[in-house]
């Protein structure tokens, strides 16, 4: 999507100029992913005229492979605003995304022989809250992925504007009978699901509705927590970084890429995988914008610091 954000104390009424960049759930994982020197492919569909040139090409200058791409004429592309509070006020979100090219997508444009190349497909509930056709192409990736024996990450990043709880919990179960990873957050699995309670039983009552491998449950500021099937009664807990926000937008998604990039290559290692999250959540906060532009030595400090080990560095 495309984002315009107002400068810092002006309110979006009076704004006089906006900051344009762009954003969204998957497209910020897998920038945060690329950027830490993983080989990422981003497909979706983009109008074909200058607003989705510029996200293609922004995307694309992290090192995201954007050529599964599906370009759409007479398109629109979705934007949101984001009128930047601080406290007491908060920041607010105003969206224009309606009939954008991947809500008016044809789920039969899509290949899904793409993910039988990849390590892994993640997804987001908000794709599939867009339109029948995109939440037929997602569950139709999903569905290629778990054939293939290819894990398939959910992050179910409910979206109240898009769709009601029960719309969500219908909408999702199809994902959910093929998920490896899943990520929640405490306030989603309530609205959803009216799972409420500590984040360790929402995790765990999390593994009995979907057939995830791994739940992971993230609660801001108080941190997340992660279950796996094989061992249930094993909790693995990650506090919060402490942080000073700059821009919070982003930050979930930056979790995902953070918990994805140790995952990918020590799956059992769910305490490593947290602490990369929580720490990418954290650098990303610090960042204007929805990308978190940090690099794998930046991570590596960060999650140094998590674990209180001095490290010097170059100045």
């Amino acid at each position: 999507m495309i984002r315009l954000t107002t400068p810092a104390g002006v309110r979006l009424e009076s704004a006089g100029a906006l900051d344009l960049t762009v954003g969204g759930a998957e497209s910020n994982v897998a920038v945060a992913l690329a950027r830490l020197g993983r080989r990422v492919a981003w497909l979706s569909a983009l109008p074909d005229n200058p607003l989705g040139r510029r996200i293609a090409r922004e995307i694309a200058m992290h090192g995201v492979d954007v050529s599964p791409v599906i370009w759409v004429a007479n398109a629109r592309a979705g934007v949101y605003f984001m009128d930047m509070g601080s406290q007491p006020r908060p920041t607010r979100v105003l969206y224009d995304r309606a009939n954008s090219a991947i809500a008016a997508l044809d789920s039969d444009t899509i290949d899904p022989g793409l993910v039988r190349s990849a390590r892994t497909l993640h997804l987001t509930g908000i794709t599939p809250a867009l339109s029948a056709g995109a939440a037929e192409a997602c569950g139709r990736l999903a569905a290629e992925a778990a054939e293939a024996g290819i894990p398939v990450a959910l992050d179910v990043n409910y979206r109240a504007r898009l769709w009601s709880g029960n719309e969500a919990s219908e909408g999702l179960a199809p994902l959910l009978e093929r998920v490896t990873l899943l990520l929640c957050g405490v306030d989603d699995a309530r609205a959803i699901w009216g799972l409420g309670g500590e984040p360790a039983g929402v995790a765990r009552a999390l593994l009995g509705r979907s057939s995830a491998r791994v739940v992971v449950v993230t609660a801001g500021a108080d941190g997340a927590v992660a279950v796996s099937r094989d061992e249930p009664d094993e909790l693995v807990e990650q506090p919060a970084a402490p942080v000073q926000p700059i821009d919070a937008v982003g930050a979930g998604d930056a979790f995902a890429a953070g918990f994805l990039h140790r995952w990918l290559d020590a799956p059992a290692d769910l305490s490593g995988a947290l602490r990369s999250g929580v720490a990418l959540a954290a650098l990303k906060m610090t960042i204007a914008g929805d990308f978190a532009i940090v690099t794998s030595d930046e991570l590596a400090e960060a999650i140094d610091l998590l674990d209180g080990v001095a490290r010097e560095i170059d100045r």
